[in-house]
């Protein structure tokens, strides 16, 4: 009973915690909205300066199936590139601290290419790949890399000497030494690298699509904008706002669990 008792306690003690930790968001950003709307209708703020919330929701109701394709497309090429950025960046991690040699060959390369933003490679990687989502995965790819490479790098490099030369007392090798130690002990580093990519990605992905595509939530906003439709741009950003946001909480979703301690 009195085990039952303390799980109970413990089991309303969390959902409180998780209650606590999700009514502020919710509070702080229904009053952002009913400020924006008061603010727009106060100041009688034209559609082009800054559209109310309810002729941004109007314009999503009215076609709601041309944003969520956009949006689909999107988070398509968002996903695609981080998932195989963050296999890379993990996977070139570990071959940096296996082998040294590859890390004084490859690493100034990467620092190199991730000096100039993104963003500044889009259109040569329109010429390379296409309007399509070649382009814009291939981007994403070497940004969410970049992050996870140095973070898990970080995270694997900064173990316990002490700990180390213990292992290799007891003849362990390099490869026991990283898989039962190094590993571990990065997990809370690659995490911090997945919290920051995910953000980068989603950026990545609308803004070169901005650049040249043939749908997604950038080419939305950026052909909106020419045809002088600013409130349905103004949707195709809340959606892509929206999106980031629910994509993070996944995100940080999982990495709390996995990093528990």
């Amino acid at each position: 009973m009195a085990g039952q008792g303390s799980r109970s306690i413990a089991s309303t003690a969390g959902e409180g915690g998780a209650f606590s930790r999700f009514w502020p968001p919710v509070v702080v950003f229904a009053f952002f909205i009913a400020a924006w709307e008061l603010v727009v209708w106060r100041f009688a703020i034209p559609n082009f300066v800054l559209p109310a919330p309810r002729a941004i929701i109007r314009v999503v109701l009215d076609d709601p199936v041309t944003l969520m394709h956009d949006t689909a497309t999107t988070v398509a090429e968002a996903l695609a590139g981080y998932a195989a950025g963050a296999i890379a960046g993990l996977l070139l991690a570990i071959a940096f601290v296996i082998v040294p040699a590859i890390e004084r060959v490859l690493l100034p390369i990467y620092v190199t290419i991730n000096s100039v933003p993104m963003v500044a490679y889009g259109p040569l990687a329109i010429i390379w790949f296409g309007i399509g989502s070649a382009s814009k995965i291939f981007l994403i790819f070497i940004a969410v890399s970049y992050t996870i490479l140095i973070n898990a790098l970080v995270g694997l490099t900064r173990c316990d000497p002490g700990a180390v030369a213990l292992l290799r007392s007891f003849g362990a090798s390099d490869q026991k030494i990283l898989r039962v130690l190094r590993i571990p002990a990065a997990i809370p580093s690659i995490f911090t690298g997945l919290r920051v990519a995910v953000v980068h990605a989603m950026i990545l992905a609308v803004v070169v699509e901005m650049l040249g595509a043939n749908a997604g939530l950038g080419w939305n906003i950026f052909k909106s904008t020419q045809m002088m439709s600013f409130v349905e741009a103004w949707a195709a950003v809340g959606a892509s706002v929206l999106v980031s946001l629910v994509i993070y909480r996944v995100v940080s979703f999982v990495a709390d669990r996995a990093v528990w301690w």
